[in-house]
């Protein structure tokens, strides 16, 4: 669970208000393998996630990368030779956007214009399992940025099959599912009315190049 704290206001994340909704899929896993077993292969792709993610970001942003981790090599390779290949302008990494109206707010992993495309577009990078909450996740960000965007893609970097991913577009109507995030996000709020932990929040300067709002 995490909160935003932009200029002494809380945001619920983005993520947090979709961790609503049910992953059977995932739940029939835990129950097979038991819940220490589960939460140790959940920690071990947390890690590797993350390590992914720092490297990509560092792609992103047209730095140099290394790592010594042959597995996470082969998949942060696989995404710098697609990233080359795709991406024509960069215009956010790691992007912190606030819906003021709705009081939400999430970072996202890249918004970039595609090689023929005019308008910027959402991209999320996914190493673990895609789920279908991942498009209303990148809608509810389309609708906390200030600029227009054009596609919501999932880049997934597979970390069974090191080497290879695949964009997976959203197909559903961006609008439906904005508003199946809100009611998420109400959901979420009704049943979550504490205040958050200390260790739930992420402290954010609003007045930065890497911070946006939408009222």
């Amino acid at each position: 669970m995490r909160y935003y704290n932009v200029n002494g206001k809380l945001y619920p994340s983005v993520t947090t208000a979709l961790s609503i909704i049910r992953k059977p899929q995932l739940e029939r896993w835990r129950g097979e393998l038991g819940n220490e077993m589960a939460d140790f292969l959940l920690c071990e792709a947390g890690d590797l996630g993350s390590a992914v993610h720092k490297i990509c970001e560092q792609i992103n942003r047209g730095e140099e990368w290394s790592t010594t981790d042959p597995e996470v090599f082969e998949m942060c390779a696989a995404y710098e030779k697609w990233f080359k290949e795709n991406i024509k302008k960069v215009v956010y990494v790691e992007h912190v956007a606030v819906n003021t109206l709705y009081g939400y707010a999430g970072r996202f992993d890249l918004c970039a214009v595609i090689r023929g495309d005019r308008l910027p577009s959402l991209l999320d990078i996914k190493t673990g399992g895609l789920y279908p909450d991942a498009f209303l996740q990148l809608a509810a960000y389309q609708k906390a940025l200030p600029i227009k965007t054009k596609r919501r893609l999932v880049v997934h970097i597979d970390k069974n099959n090191p080497g290879n991913l695949y964009v997976k577009e959203a197909e559903s109507d961006p609008d439906t599912d904005y508003r199946m995030f809100l009611y998420c996000l109400e959901l979420f709020r009704y049943f979550n009315r504490s205040r958050p932990k200390e260790s739930q929040i992420v402290k954010i300067e609003g007045d930065g190049a890497n911070v946006s709002f939408v009222a």
